[in-house]
């Protein structure tokens, strides 16, 4: 099995978001899939034109030529695609959307309708079979990934492939505070990667497992009260300065 990491955060393997990557890419190395992985931030990649050039011109190829073309050439190839962002204003990152505009250029401009019936483009070449979200967010509570979700899905249908899991861990302030707090997390991270290696899917329990939030509102609370005291000496430096 192959597998393709986009890692969307603009820290990129600096904070929680590259922290459940390294858990899930043991667990699916140890179960012997293949692993790509992007550091999007590192990568110069324009955004879409909507010059449809890969539609009308030369079907399947963008006509735009930046690094876009290292993850094409992997999309082409893998089997599982996993997306990974955090949610900073009600969304997946700028870097990581950019990246899935430009996979418009799979389309052909021909119509069909889906297997639900809902008219979709035919396709030039075809996105992996499987998609995974992986997303953290900075408050604690779980209706922070509410916008992403279905945006989330929507792309999965647009693409003609199937959703193995969407995986949220919220309070990234509190968990950046104290780490060791995701440290469950993590572990249940490297079974699934394991898992998906080995039977291209997650049982629903450990899913639910994941989706669980690591600490409550109020554990966050008093958590993330250690950052806003840092904060507010940071600031009082610079003003005093």
């Amino acid at each position: 099995m192959r597998v393709l990491i986009l890692n969307g955060s603009a820290r990129r393997e600096k904070g929680v978001t590259g922290r459940l990557l390294r858990s899930i890419v043991k667990g699916l190395s140890e179960g012997g899939a293949l692993v790509t992985q992007f550091q999007i931030q590192d990568l110069k990649i324009s955004p879409c034109t909507a010059c449809l050039s890969c539609m009308h011109r030369k079907t399947g190829e963008c006509a735009l030529k930046d690094d876009m073309n290292l993850i094409y050439e992997e999309l082409k190839t893998s089997d599982v695609l996993i997306l990974a962002t955090p949610v900073y204003l009600d969304g997946m990152s700028a870097q990581l959307k950019m990246v899935i505009d430009r996979c418009m250029c799979c389309m052909e401009p021909f119509l069909t309708k889906d297997h639900s019936g809902r008219v979709r483009h035919t396709y030039a070449w075809r996105m992996p079979k499987k998609m995974m979200l992986i997303s953290t967010a900075g408050f604690p509570e779980m209706e922070t990934f509410d916008p992403l979700i279905p945006t989330f899905n929507a792309q999965v249908a647009n693409f003609g492939s199937e959703s193995i899991a969407e995986i949220c861990i919220p309070g990234t302030i509190a968990l950046q505070v104290e780490p060791q707090t995701l440290d469950h997390h993590l572990e249940l991270l490297e079974e699934a990667g394991a898992n998906i290696a080995i039977n291209g899917q997650l049982s629903t329990d450990i899913i639910e497992k994941l989706n669980s939030p690591p600490l409550t509102v109020d554990q966050y609370l008093a958590i993330s009260a250690k950052y806003e005291s840092w904060c507010r000496k940071q600031l009082a430096a610079v003003l005093a300065g």
